[in-house]
This record gives structure tokens, sequence and C-alpha cells, in this order.
């Protein structure tokens, strides 16, 4: 499992900045090739997932310190890693969709799951098809990524000045412009029916809180932070699932109703004077259970909308952004002595799981 534990062990905030993210930029690509190396194991339920936040934390640290990290962190090589994200996508999107429609298959009277069994198909198949494209073309791609990330992070270490801006007032801009990010956010995200504000609040959400993660062992008051974003990114993470499930479920029925047509057209064209040969039975495409379907999500989407609205109180809000803003004057003001001993590498701690 990628843990989520806090990472620098109380090292980080009095190194040079530059130094101090290709650190972690280093522990977090060891992270990624341990989860990539599990995707070959079909029996590991949670590798592509790992593998995705793994990928995701190692994009946010490029993105947050390019300007420290230099070619490290180059428009190229953030391409390249967008894209194997995106390669995985429909993979983990499916196997989302899987877990929701069969646990909530119960819920559909039994006379309204026609197509239920379809979808289930239509969905396994899709999620099989990622799978083959994640083992055959994301590990060659990810081999030729992570040597080039590798190197020019260990050229960093080596070349960075290492008496230059330290890691603390850079870390508390980064915090400063997060908050604000995420102040923005949080007001255009009050209705859990504006997608595109829930996507977006929940990206920002979801790249402060790893930044925190990383401070979190020089920090005591992040750890608070923390568990208040993960709540958040929880109910934002599901709300956004949800938004791409009721957007397949549409494109099902559509597809459902086609197929059922063809379906038809075949029978009636069909010579009654020659059997047909049999044919091993698939599942009926049907709309009934689609809509059920359908009908369950737009009540879990009121249900995610009340839970939106509670994390979204104007005076958590607010006390948010200034425990943000009192952490960031703290980094500044406070930096740790300097360490005692100068480990080339930081280590995971590992032992928990990651909320993506």
């Amino acid at each position: 499992m990628v843990s989520n534990a806090p990472v620098g062990g109380g090292r980080l905030l009095s190194r040079a900045a530059a130094v101090a993210a290709a650190l972690l930029g280093l522990t977090l690509l060891d992270a990624v090739r341990e989860s990539s190396g599990r995707l070959a194991d079909a029996d590991d339920a949670e590798a592509l997932h790992d593998f995705r936040v793994a990928l995701r934390r190692l994009r946010t640290l490029l993105r947050t310190f390019r300007e420290e990290l230099g070619d490290a962190a180059s428009k190229k090589l953030q391409r390249r890693l967008r894209g194997l994200t995106r390669m995985t996508s429909g993979g983990r999107d499916a196997e989302v969709q899987l877990a929701w429609v069969r646990a909530r298959r119960g819920q559909v009277a039994r006379g309204s799951r026609a197509g239920l069994a379809w979808l289930l198909a239509r969905l396994t198949a899709r999620r099989d098809e990622a799978y083959a494209v994640v083992q055959s073309d994301v590990a060659s791609e990810l081999r030729q990524v992570e040597r080039r990330v590798r190197r020019t992070l260990i050229e960093v270490t080596v070349t960075a000045a290492p008496h230059g801006t330290l890691f603390a007032p850079t870390a508390a801009r980064v915090v400063r412009a997060e908050a604000t990010a995420l102040n923005h956010a949080l007001a255009a995200a009050r209705s859990p029916h504006d997608q595109e504000a829930v996507h977006a609040t929940r990206i920002v959400v979801k790249r402060l809180r790893y930044v925190l993660e990383w401070l979190a062992s020089d920090v005591s008051q992040a750890t608070p932070i923390i568990a208040r974003l993960r709540g958040l990114q929880d109910v934002l993470g599901e709300l956004h699932d949800l938004h791409v499930f009721i957007g397949e479920l549409g494109d099902a029925v559509a597809d459902a109703a086609a197929e059922r047509a063809r379906a038809l057209h075949a029978r009636a064209m069909r010579s009654s004077r020659r059997p047909a040969a049999r044919r091993r039975r698939a599942p009926t495409p049907g709309s009934a259970g689609l809509l059920a379907l359908a009908r369950l999500a737009s009540d879990e989407e009121e249900r995610l909308g009340q839970r939106l609205a509670a994390e979204l109180d104007t005076a958590g809000t607010r006390a948010l952004e200034t425990d943000l803003m009192t952490l960031a004057d703290d980094l500044v003001t406070a930096p740790p002595a300097p360490p005692k001993r100068s480990p080339r590498r930081l280590r995971l701690r590992h032992g928990g799981r990651a909320t993506v």
C-alpha cells in the first residue's frame, strides 16, 4: 500500500529548498516504482489505485516546486507523467463503477433489473481492456520517464547551492498560495450538481493535502488540517465519481436501446425456415435496471450534497483558511535547527493507505 505517513522525519525545513524538493521527489519516485511493480498481479485489487496515487503525488511535487527543480520539473516530463495517469483512468473508473453497481444491485426491485447484467458485463470488459493497456504500455513508458526524472533530481541534489533559500520559507509561500486557491475553489463548489467546480475543488484540496503531509513531521499543526482536508476530499471524491458514473449511465441507456433495436431487427429478418445456430446467450440489454440505477444515483447525489454543505460550513472554511495562514507564518518565523546528519535519501514510513 502507498503510505500517507509524513515524509521527512524533521529534516526538510532546514535544507536548501531545491535539495529538499529533490529528495522528496526521489522518495516519491521510489513509491511510483514500487507500486508499478504490482500492476501485473491480477490478485492485487489496490495495485492500480496505489500506482495512480503515487503518480499524483510525484506530479504534485514537480508542479509545486518547478521553480526550484528546474529541468527535473520540465513541462515535457510533466506531460509524460500526466499521460501515464490518463492511461490508467479508464480502468480505475470502471473498477469504481463496478463496485458501485454491485453494492446497490439489491436495492433494485427484481422486476426492474433488466439490463443490470448487461451493464456489469460492459463495465467488466472496459476494465479488462484498460488493464491490458496498462500492462502492455504503461510499464515501458514509465521506465523511460523514471530514468529521466531520477537523473535530473539527483543532479539537483548535487549541484544545488547548499546555502540557498531554505525549504521553510518556500513551503510557506506554497501553503499561502494553495490556501488562497482553496478559498476561491470552495466558494465556487456550493452546488453538488456543478461537476466542474466539484472536480476543480477536489484537485485543489488533494494538492494542498499532499503538501501538508510532506511538512507534517516538521510542523505539528499540519496534522489536524490534513484530517480536515481528507474529510472534504472524501465527499468531493465521491461526488466526482458519481458524476462520472451518471454520465456513463446516460451513454449506457442510449447504447442499450440501440443494441436492443438491432437485435429485434435481426430477429425480424431471420428466416423462419432456417433455424438459428445455437449461440452462447449474452446478457440482454435493457433500460429498466439502468434507469433504476440512475434514480439511486440521483438520490446519492442529494445525500452527498448535504454532506458537502456541512463540510463547507462558513465558519469551518474560515477557520481552515486561518489555520493555514498561521501555519505558513510559523514556517517562516520558526524554522528548525539544522540537522546533525545529512542522509542521502529520505524514506517513506509505511503502514497506512492513502486517501485519494
